[in-house]
């Protein structure tokens, strides 16, 4: 493909994807704008103005969404990587797990997620990347880094994408719009040529001020053929089943196989660029085999095969405008009572008009009037004071309900008193409010799940040489390790953790962070002592461990020293319990025992010689030989 049919592909699926989202990001930018305060149509505010009425905006909206995104922030998700297949390590499983924790500390994930979280719950879209960078300026060492997309709006999916994380996308694009300055500063030798013909204004590819570059994540995929083949053990007789590569028309098979099944594979690559509209600038290829972007969705509705997203404040903005009309109705009225209009005649006020006009905003120390010559007896006087109406409270007190009914959060979701009077009335308020808002909770733990996956599909190809990496344990302690080189364990055994084999999946979790567990588990386990005063002692260094104390860990290991034997002996890293000593008694006897033996060995071997020599003297006597001469008894000195 030629530089210009794939920037022709470029401006096509550009254009696809962004009149397939074009609506929905403008709704969900209208949501931003209303949660943001613009909650008053233009038109109708401009009119109030004129005529000096109030346009009360009483913004109750954030409220709510912070309720959801401040616990979803306190509740972190966490990703850990579990084995799959034979080939994959457990101990590895639990590296990878530990390096991913450190991706995210080193990348500052948290501010990524948070960003993706809170616009995903006010207006249904959020997204952030996954980016490989050099760990420094003087290697070529690549480290995996998480990043916040500001802009959610950026992201422009391949609309045939059927699958809730975008998976299966064919394509993605993530656009910005840059200053002609900084452009000219990045790419002194790009063209903007194209830029002065107005070409495809529609999507403002570029003018005199800025320029539209847009990243240009392609998938292309390679087709393979595998076969299930059976092949017969010369040795066992048996046969047995494995998948091969091998195509039976240019390689001839073995004779003991026999194909079985053949099947169509795919594999992926992605490809990457960076354009304008009449330039490419940039290319690569992508370590991995996913789209590194990853969005996260507020709910989802789909009516006739197209997805709408909605956040919190879709279907509340209804409540909010008539929350926010019913306060201004009642102000203007309130303000109005203590000046009740006057009584007058034309002719009475006609050459005050000016005054008379701004008696309701200034406090004059009086007003003048003419006698009307048709009713002389009339004087100026005002009217009977203006009462509030108790229809407009009414409807603040069921616009306020409303917005709780909109949202699914209720008084006592928002830890505000309610009619509920019993704990477990409250409980049951509040947990109907965290079922209506766990879609949130549920859909970043699948972005988060894809995120995952794409973590463990580019860290064999980053990480793929001998290295020292850090890993982050559950804990927050963190330790260095070798990976993809043998070393020896602490048992004296060779052992390697080679990110670059087997095959590894992600589990998320959404709840508590570490150290909440551990207050949560310290004060929980305080209760358990008080109400158990003789278990103290054998839980105080467990107790000591769950403080987030200063020395903390000195205390633990001190406490430790205080533990039974029989639990000590079962701790990590105990040593092996020592054999008791022996008995005096036992050990006398236990020697007289094996004096006694021996005794009686030596005997009975003594026997066996003699009965041996006798049994030969007989054999020579019978055989008519003399007899053998007996050795020396010993030396007599002559």
């Amino acid at each position: 493909m030629t530089d210009q049919d794939l920037l022709y592909e470029i401006r096509q699926r550009f254009k696809e994807a962004y009149d397939a989202a074009d609506a929905e990001y403008t709704a969900a930018i209208e949501d931003l704008e209303f949660f943001n305060g613009e909650q008053w149509p233009r038109d109708l505010q401009s009119e109030r103005d004129a005529d000096g009425r109030p346009t009360l905006t009483i913004n109750k909206l954030p409220t709510f969404t912070d309720q959801v995104v401040g616990d979803l922030r306190q509740n972190k998700p966490a990703i850990s990587v579990k084995p799959v297949d034979s080939k994959a390590d457990p101990k590895t499983a639990e590296i990878l797990s530990g390096l991913i924790r450190n991706i995210e500390v080193q990348s500052d994930a948290d501010v990524a997620y948070d960003t993706a979280v809170e616009s995903s719950v006010i207006c249904g879209f959020g997204a952030f990347r996954i980016t490989t960078e050099y760990a420094d300026d003087d290697i070529f060492d690549l480290d995996i880094h998480i990043r916040r997309i500001k802009n959610p709006f950026t992201v422009y999916w391949d609309p045939a994408a059927n699958n809730f994380d975008r998976s299966d996308a064919r394509f993605c694009f993530v656009t910005e719009q840059m200053p002609r300055d900084e452009f000219d500063r990045l790419y002194p030798d790009a063209s903007t040529s194209w830029t002065e013909g107005g070409h495809d204004q529609d999507l403002n590819w570029g003018d005199d001020k800025s320029v539209r570059v847009v990243e240009y994540f392609k998938k292309e995929a390679k087709k393979r053929t595998v076969y299930l083949v059976e092949k017969l053990d010369p040795f066992t007789g048996q046969s047995q089943q494995f998948v091969s590569e091998m195509d039976p028309a240019k390689a001839p098979l073995d004779p003991t196989w026999k194909v079985l099944k053949k099947r169509e594979i795919e594999d992926f690559t992605i490809k990457w660029y960076k354009a304008t509209f009449g330039e490419i600038l940039e290319r690569t290829d992508w370590p991995g085999d996913l789209i590194p972007i990853i969005s996260v969705y507020g709910k989802e509705t789909n009516i006739e095969s197209t997805s709408k997203y909605r956040g919190m404040v879709r279907h509340a903005k209804d409540s909010q405008r008539l929350y926010n009309y019913s306060r201004s109705t009642g102000a203007e009225m309130i303000s109005l009572a203590p000046k009740s209009p006057f009584l007058v005649t034309a002719k009475q006020i006609g050459n005050y008009m000016h005054i008379w006009d701004k008696a309701h905003k200034k406090n004059f120390p009086y007003l003048p009037y003419d006698v009307d010559p048709l009713n002389p007896q009339a004087i100026p006087h005002r009217s009977e004071p203006v009462v509030v109406n108790t229809g407009v409270n009414n409807e603040i007190m069921i616009a306020d309900q409303e917005l709780h009914d909109t949202t699914g959060l209720q008084l006592a979701s928002l830890g505000k008193k309610s009619n509920e009077k019993s704990g477990r009335a409250i409980l049951a308020r509040q947990r109907e409010g965290d079922v209506a808002s766990f879609a949130f909770y549920d859909n970043l733990g699948r972005a988060m799940k894809y995120a995952g996956r794409v973590l463990i599909n580019l860290i064999p190809k980053v990480y793929d040489t001998a290295r020292i990496v850090r890993v982050i344990n559950p804990d927050g302690t963190n330790q260095r390790v070798a990976v993809n080189v043998p070393f020896q364990n602490e048992q004296g055994m060779q052992q390697v953790f080679d990110l670059t084999v087997g095959k590894y999946d992600v589990e998320v979790s959404i709840g508590p962070s570490y150290t909440t567990q551990r207050e949560e588990t310290a004060e929980n386990m305080l209760r358990f002592i008080q109400a158990v005063p003789q278990a103290g002692m054998l839980l105080a260094d467990l107790f000591a461990k769950s403080l987030d104390w200063p020395g903390a860990d000195k205390i633990e290991e001190r406490l430790r020293l205080l533990l039974p034997p029989q639990i000590q002996a079962t701790l990590p890293g105990a040593a092996p319990p020592q054999p008791p000593a022996p008995d005096p008694m036992q050990m006398m006897a236990l020697q007289k025992a094996q004096f006694d033996m021996q005794k009686v060995q030596v005997e009975t071997k003594g026997k066996e010689l003699e009965n041996a020599e006798r049994f030969q003297r007989i054999q020579r006597i019978r055989a008519g030989l003399p007899p053998e001469p007996k050795p020396p008894q010993g030396n007599s000195g002559k």
